[in-house]
């Protein structure tokens, strides 16, 4: 951030200039994957918290495949996401026999890009002063392979992308579109006790 973001404000205190949207993705399939890996369990509250930097988020939420057949352990697990202040965003497996692919990659990637390219515009403001006037971020956690394209798109867009997994991986290994890098393997506050 440079001083040319900040407004100063009486008193030695300064304001950003943009405001800054926040939108949280998490793809609880690969986070599932991850914690069983590495033998712990995630508090979603605490890691929605730790992603977000101090910002509340407009949109977070978590993307899951359930069974066929709806279970008690499912609606509280469904549960449990909400109160941990994420949207769930469920696609049913299919019933046992069919052989067919789910994939929750297709709902992430077009919620990211919804997000990207929604218009924000301040209604006490002139299209010319708009333009400028908010800076997306996107945060998304444990994303798969798949979203490669997606976070490109977004970036492309001027969304300030942010990749949150257990590990860190450079751009090398063909991530486009990512400005930044967040390992969790290495944070202390985001585990249930």
């Amino acid at each position: 951030m440079s001083r040319q973001d900040l407004e100063n404000l009486q008193g030695g205190r300064f304001r950003r200039r943009t405001k800054r949207k926040l939108a949280v993705f998490i793809d609880g399939i690969g986070l599932d994957r991850a914690t069983k890996r590495l033998n712990r369990k995630v508090e979603l509250s605490l890691l929605l918290k730790g992603v977000c930097e101090g910002l509340t988020p407009v949109l977070a939420k978590y993307y899951t495949l359930v069974p066929h057949e709806d279970d008690a352990r499912q609606f509280s697990f469904l549960d449990a996401v909400e109160r941990g202040g994420l949207e769930p965003v469920v696609r049913h497996l299919p019933p046992k026999g069919v052989k067919r692919t789910v994939s929750i990659d297709v709902l992430l990637a077009t919620d990211l890009l919804t997000f990207a390219m929604a218009q924000d515009k301040d209604p006490n403001t002139t299209d010319t002063e708009n333009a400028d006037t908010v800076k997306k971020q996107a945060v998304i956690v444990c994303p798969s392979r798949d979203l490669i394209y997606a976070i490109d798109r977004a970036h492309s867009h001027g969304v300030e992308v942010s990749l949150a997994d257990f590990g860190f991986y450079g751009n090398s290994d063909g991530w486009k579109g990512v400005d930044r890098w967040i390992d969790l393997s290495t944070s202390e506050i985001i585990w249930r006790g």
